[in-house]
This record gives C-alpha cells, structure tokens and sequence, in this order.
C-alpha cells in the first residue's frame, strides 16, 4: 500500500481587543528610577539608552529622546537642563530628570514644535501599564505657569494619558480640576480643552514635597510615550518669562503577551502500526506558548484550525479523563468547556455545524476558544483526533 502525504492544517490566533486586561505580577513589572544613574548633564538634541529591570532579573531597554525650541537660557539655578540632578525631587528627595530653561516667551501651543521642550521614550516593542511620575509641576506670579502634556502612541494611534496627584484629582472627570494643597489644574481651562494637559496654579511647589506630582499611566499599549512641558500663556498681569523646571523620577511598565502557536501529528498504532496511513488515526497536539511578560486575558484566546481535506475529524471523548473530543493540560486556570467548541461544515463556512457522533469528514475546521487567563510563561496543549481516509 502506498503511503499517504498530508499536510498539517494551518492554524491562526487571534487576541482579541478587550475593554479590560489581565493584571501584570509584580514579579513582571519593569522598573527604571533616575535616582540609580549617575549625575548628568545632557542634550536637548540628544538621545539616550538605558535599561529596565524586573524582580526576576530580566532587563529590557529603551531610549529618551530630547528636543526644545526657543529657549533663551537652558539653564535653571546654575544647573544646565536636561539633567539627572537634584535640582527638582519629590517627596523622598530622589534624583530626577530635570526639563526646563527659560523660554523666550509663553508658550502659545504646547502641542506643536514652538516654545517647547520635550522627551519621548521609545520602545522596541509594545507595552502596556505604563506609568511615570512627574514633580514639581507649580506657578510663580510673572515668571512661569508650568504647563505640561503627556500622550502615548502605539505608530498608529495616539492616546491622552491618565492623570493623577497625590490629593485625588484627575483627568476623567469634569475638567478642569485641583485641589486644596495641590499647585497642579489637571485638564486645561477654556480654550485648551485636551484632558491631557495639566498646569500650574496656586503657587509654587517646593522640594521634598510631592504637592506639584503628576502619575500618568496609559491603559492602551504604547511603543512611544511624549511628555511635552512649556509656559502657559500669560494670565492677566503677567508679561514675562523667567527660569522654570520639572523633574521625571521613574517609570515602569509591562511587556505584552507574546503568543506564539505550534502544531504536531503523532499517528496511532492501527492494524499497520504507528504510520500516517489511511484508516489510522493521528492525534493532533496545538501548543499555545505565553513567552510575554503579562498574561493573555481571559476567554480572548481564539485559535481556529482548518482540517485537510483527507482527514476525517473523530467526535467521540479524547479518552476516559474527558467526555469532550478535545483534551486540555497546562496552565492552571485555563479549561476548554462545549461552550468554547464550535466547528465548520465542508462547503458551509459557518460555525454552527453539529458533528455526526464519530468520524465526520465533514467538519473542515474548527474553532477553540479557551477559559481562564493564559500566564506569562505559561503554556497550554490542546489534543484531538482523526483519521486518515
């Protein structure tokens, strides 16, 4: 007898968008503090590379782009910015990253390239919780009203950042908004209404204190985050600029789940032995691997496989542990109900095709949607069979 060729089926997986994810562990969560480098004096034209760490020992890199325009003086209390210095720190007196200068004049947009200095920190690949906090964020009568922006982009769509201070007020409610004790608005006024914006008000910050800390963070994944800080225009009795400054103490973040799918064939002893011939049966294995930092959220894992057309799908329980044709082992957390199971009629392209008890060879394809969340590092075996006809 002539043996038979066939090919594995193609299989594809698709995460889907959900309006909600998964928590990242602590343990996956990377972490960059400017308070571990070294004093620096640096370039509004310059770019940097520096590297996060996890608890586990891992790393990932990323770069910090500078740019500023019409700055009459880059220097701020002696000190030239950008800087890793102590010209600016919060509550804990940690070092920070220092923007500021004195600008020509008020800044008239603080979205466009005029009056304006800016970071962008840049990922190799996308990640998501990201957070960074920013000190210092006040006013001084006639010299500076500092005004700062804060977006993220993935290369396709650009995203407001999320805004908080330490005394509660935000960027999701009715803007603007402050609060008693706190030199920052959130959310501009009238006539700049993007709630990614906060500037300051009601007098000056000081060192060691945290009344002028903004925490932004991003909910969507970001390769790119932009923090832009200029001086608002003038109020009425103010008509000139003067030195101004804000510092970046830290940020952190998690890399996405990185899904990656493989397939095999085992044959099953028959009267022939164990060969890829017809009237045996094969067991097929799909292998779903997380090697990500966060987990895959939950019941958005959907794997759709599409049968050869020589293959004759096996609707019976996979063996005696299950009464499903389909047998689920990994990562605790993870089940494949009847719910999750749905199949494909030769010629139909719908799934809503219910299988002849058996072997049906008129199931094309077939679509899994597993429970439970997929861990970081984690793995799940999906198993079924069918015979060759």
């Amino acid at each position: 007898m002539k043996r038979r060729l066939f090919q594995l089926a193609a299989l594809g997986c698709t995460v889907l968008a959900m309006p909600a994810h998964a928590a990242c562990s602590a343990s996956n969560l990377y972490t960059f503090s400017y308070s571990s480098q070294s004093y620096q004096t640096l370039s509004y034209s310059g770019s940097y590379n520096y590297t996060a760490s996890n608890s586990l020992g891992q790393t990932m890199p990323f770069t910090a782009s500078f740019f500023a325009n019409g700055l009459a003086n880059r220097n701020v209390n002696g000190q030239a910015l950008p800087a890793i210095t102590n010209l600016i720190t919060g509550a804990n007196g940690a070092r920070t990253l220092s923007l500021g200068g004195i600008f020509t004049s008020r800044t008239s947009n603080i979205e466009s390239n005029t009056r304006v200095t800016r970071v962008t920190y840049t990922f190799a690949q996308p990640i998501r919780d990201f957070f960074i906090e920013v000190h210092d964020v006040d006013y001084t009568n006639n010299q500076f009203r500092d005004w700062m922006h804060i977006t993220g982009s993935n290369g396709a769509n650009t995203y407001a950042a999320s805004m908080v201070t330490p005394h509660g007020t935000g960027n999701n409610g009715i803007l603007p908004q402050t609060a008693s004790g706190s030199s920052i608005r959130v959310g501009s006024p009238s006539g700049f209404p993007n709630p990614d914006q906060a500037f300051g008000t009601s007098g000056s910050d000081n060192n060691n204190v945290n009344t002028g800390t903004i925490s932004a963070t991003f909910a969507e994944p970001v390769t790119s985050v932009t923090l832009t800080y200029g001086n608002y225009p003038l109020f009425g009795g103010e008509y000139s600029t003067g030195q101004q400054a804000v510092g970046i103490e830290r940020l952190s973040f998690c890399p996405m789940p990185q899904v990656s799918i493989t397939k095999t064939s085992e044959p099953v002893s028959g009267a022939l032995g164990a060969f890829d011939l017809p009237d045996n049966d094969v067991i097929y294995t799909i292998t779903v691997s997380n090697t990500g930092g966060s987990p895959v959220d939950s019941n958005s894992l959907v794997l759709l496989d599409l049968l050869p057309e020589d293959i004759a799908f096996r609707n019976s329980p996979f063996d005696g542990t299950t009464s499903l044709p389909f047998k689920l082992t990994g990562s605790a957390g993870m089940s494949l109900a009847p719910s999750g199971i749905s199949y494909s009629q030769t010629g139909n392209g719908s799934f809503g095709y219910a299988p002849a008890a058996g072997y049906d060879n008129q199931v094309d394809a077939i679509r899994l949607v597993p429970s439970g969340q997929l861990p970081a590092n984690g793995s799940i075996a999906i198993r079924f069979r069918a015979k060759i006809d």
